[in-house]
């Protein structure tokens, strides 16, 4: 298999770790996106992979990611859409959103979005990480997508 330029959003724990140290190990070359920075460095630097810190609840910073992932990397072959959680309490993000939907599913969005001449261009896959919780808790609301009324972190979580 030839092998791919791989960026991994939420790479710094979890499953992206994970993930990122197999296609690693299978030759791959491997991007990791986390929020801390001392996780993803610790990360990166265990593979020997550039890094960048993007906290996905502030959507300037995914603006920015966007920008230095285009400027340094032309070809993308797969951008995994991995980082998420779920959050205790009902907090609005600097943007205005609720914070799992933002994290979730707003930054994800607007990262591919940004990336989509480069990702298209390289012919790339792109993989959205979901959760059983979608099916379990999620029932989404289109007149409240920022669960003003009907808050719960599960719901929250399962909607986004």
């Amino acid at each position: 298999m030839p092998m791919k330029t791989i960026v991994i959003t939420g790479a710094s724990d979890g499953v992206g770790a994970a993930a990122a140290r197999k296609l690693h190990a299978d030759g791959h070359t491997v991007v990791i996106v986390g929020r801390s920075p001392e996780k993803t460095q610790t990360v990166a630097g265990e593979l020997g992979a550039k890094y960048y810190v993007a906290d996905f609840s502030d959507l300037s910073h995914v603006r920015e990611l966007a920008d230095r992932l285009k400027a340094d990397y032309p070809r993308i072959d797969i951008l995994a859409n991995n980082a998420g959680g779920i959050f205790g309490s009902r907090n609005k993000t600097v943007d205005g959103f609720e914070k799992t939907l933002q994290v979730n599913h707003l930054a994800p969005f607007l990262l591919t979005n940004l990336l989509l001449d480069t990702l298209l261009a390289s012919h790339a896959s792109v993989i959205n990480t979901s959760s059983v919780a979608a099916r379990i808790f999620g029932k989404v609301d289109l007149d409240d997508l920022n669960n003003t009324s009907r808050y719960s972190a599960n719901k929250a979580y399962g909607d986004a």
